[in-house]
């Protein structure tokens, strides 16, 4: 038996992004960006830079996900389809203040950023107050009462970036690894799933105005005798939304994909709160839901308003149907009207086809009698009884015709 050609390729899939060990006390700087594909080059070209000034070796594919270690710093580097993700580790303290020097180099537009700090229990009770001023704080227990987490999801400072505060309870190495990717990608799924709420906006009014512009068609399919125009309404209604749709498609599936990986994230923390603070999976719930029902309310009334053109296009459809049935019917009953009055025309000429027709038998009868007969007395006494026998020969002549036109005239 050889191996399947895709074996090793699925096999690796599940470890293709493992969970690294981490312990505190360190500092992470976490970036989602955009890159156009001429920018590939230079984000692996950043990605080299970064990695040979901190001695980190290089992966043998900096275009694809990766994650190496030196002794004071670590990279990690997931892209996507539409956007890349990069992780800076600072190892050596609960800081990072050398980081921030390295991601602002690279290419793309930043959609987020968060920076987490890893500290020990020992270090005692934080005071939110340094951390984030005097906004409102969200805090829990997480992974099963193993770790403390506050942050109050704003971007401070001039580099934008979200401030995450991690207290390490009993959280085992590969624990904390989790830990830290979850609140990286709940932060970047946060704002990934957001990506659609413009369009949702904008196209909120345009579905208003076609669902007011189609229940104006509606009202009109029974008093209106014009269906044509009607149907060509219809048509431009319909690939307006076709086009509207074709815009907004993927960018509204995306979100909601992102919307899952958010919940699914977020669930994956374990809550438990800490007295006085709402916990983040409350926070993004109370303030993320308006959004998220923006964004489903436009894709849905998208959808909901595609099946209702089709169906009030299948109503005019049917009437244009009917109405062709209609004229046909009434072409048919033209026909058939046309196709009666050619029967009683034929029917009137009868009568003087029964005249001409006896004329010419009398015509036969007498001519072939005055050849055949030449005593005078008896052809004249013959012609005298042929005469008489005029309209015998007449009303025979009708019954015939009359037997042959009756299976006509039934019809």
């Amino acid at each position: 038996m050889r191996n399947h050609v895709l074996r090793n390729e699925i096999s690796q899939e599940v470890h293709a992004r493992p969970f690294q060990k981490l312990y505190p006390e360190m500092g992470v700087v976490h970036v989602a960006a955009t890159c156009d594909a001429e920018d590939r080059v230079a984000l692996q070209d950043s990605l080299s830079k970064v990695m040979l000034e901190n001695s980190i070796p290089l992966p043998d594919d900096l275009s694809r996900f990766f994650h190496a270690s030196g002794e004071t710093m670590a990279v990690r580097y997931e892209p996507h389809n539409e956007f890349y993700t990069l992780t800076l580790y600072q190892l050596d303290e609960r800081s990072t203040g050398r980081l921030h020097p390295y991601w602002k180099n690279f290419p793309g537009a930043m959609l987020c950023g968060v920076e987490i700090l890893f500290e020990d229990q020992s270090a005692g009770v934080p005071n939110p107050k340094d951390y984030f001023s005097n906004r409102q704080v969200s805090g829990s227990l997480v992974m099963g009462g193993a770790a403390k987490v506050w942050t109050d999801f704003y971007p401070a400072g001039e580099d934008g970036l979200v401030r995450i505060l991690v207290q390490n309870v009993s959280l085992l190495s590969f624990q904390a690894g989790r830990l830290i990717q979850r609140l990286c990608e709940i932060e970047t799924y946060r704002h990934t799933a957001l990506l659609a709420l413009p369009d949702a906006k904008a196209v909120m009014p345009q579905l208003t105005e076609m669902d007011k512009q189609l229940a104006k068609i509606t009202h009109e399919i029974a008093s209106s005798s014009n269906s044509q125009d009607l149907l060509t309404e219809l048509m431009l209604l319909a690939a307006r939304l076709e086009e509207l749709s074709a815009d907004t498609a993927n960018r509204f599936s995306a979100s909601e994909a992102y919307f899952t990986v958010l919940d699914n994230r977020i669930t994956e923390l374990r809550e438990a709160r800490i007295e006085g603070l709402q916990t983040m999976a409350q926070f993004v719930e109370r303030r993320l839901d308006p959004a998220r029902k923006t964004c489903r309310s436009a894709k849905e009334r998208i959808e909901r308003l595609s099946i209702r053109i089709a169906r009030a296009t299948e109503l005019i459809r049917s009437q244009v149907d009917l109405s062709i049935e209609q004229q046909n019917q009434q072409l048919l009953s033209g026909l058939n009207d046309r196709s009666r009055r050619q029967l009683r025309l034929q029917a009137k000429l009868e009568s003087f086809t029964i005249i001409v027709v006896t004329y010419y038998a009398f015509d036969l009868l007498e001519r072939s009698i005055r050849n055949s007969i030449t005593i005078d007395s008896l052809r004249d006494d013959i012609l005298w009884w042929v005469s008489v026998s005029v309209p015998l020969i007449a009303g025979v002549l009708w019954l015939y015709v009359r037997r042959l036109l009756k299976d006509y005239g039934e019809d």
